[in-house]
């Protein structure tokens, strides 16, 4: 009996992260109009990383309640590697299934930051559209190409993130 309450503890603990959102839901205070935002979308390196870049899905409500699709590549290295420096254009190049799609972004020059813990970051927004979210979903084999200044940085999906792309899609792009 005496082991029982940490016993509970434990469980509720891993309990309350196992419900941890992988999608987060945002309410504008003006508008109130609504963003579902998937996040933590690792897109794992083999070996030690030379930087860690995620692609994160969301969809937008505008004032007539449309929704819009977004992707967003956020890159992060240490300072002495430094910034990819993600320039306005088709920077994003995502390889589903052996077709080539190209997605448009207008860089990330303002998301560009030097952190205090030695880190740089940027991200740069990508319009989609719910089939294209559909389609990385449902692919068995996704490459990502982000394409900046000062380099190329390539990942594969791993079934992590196949399963997030699913997850989201059928709860925010499913097909009508």
């Amino acid at each position: 009996m005496k082991f029982l309450p940490p016993v509970l503890a434990v469980l509720l603990l891993l309990a309350g992260c196992a419900t941890t959102p992988d999608v987060t839901t945002h309410y504008t205070a003006f508008s109130g109009k609504r963003t579902d935002l998937m996040s933590d979308n690792l897109l794992d390196a083999p070996g030690p990383p030379r930087e860690v870049v995620w692609l994160n899905a969301s969809r937008v409500f505008d004032r007539n309640d449309q929704g819009t699709y977004y992707l967003e590549a956020s890159y992060m290295a240490r300072s002495e590697v430094g910034l990819l420096e993600i320039d306005p254009g088709e920077t994003l190049t995502l390889l589903i299934d052996g077709d080539k799609t190209k997605c448009f972004s207008s860089g990330s020059l303002n998301t560009r930051k030097t952190l205090k813990n030695g880190l740089v970051k940027e991200h740069a927004i990508y319009a989609c559209t719910a089939a294209q979210l559909r389609q990385i979903a449902s692919a068995k084999k996704v490459a990502v190409g982000l394409t900046g200044k000062r380099g190329l940085v390539l990942r594969d999906f791993q079934p992590d993130n196949f399963d997030r792309f699913q997850r989201f899609v059928k709860a925010y792009a499913a097909a009508p």
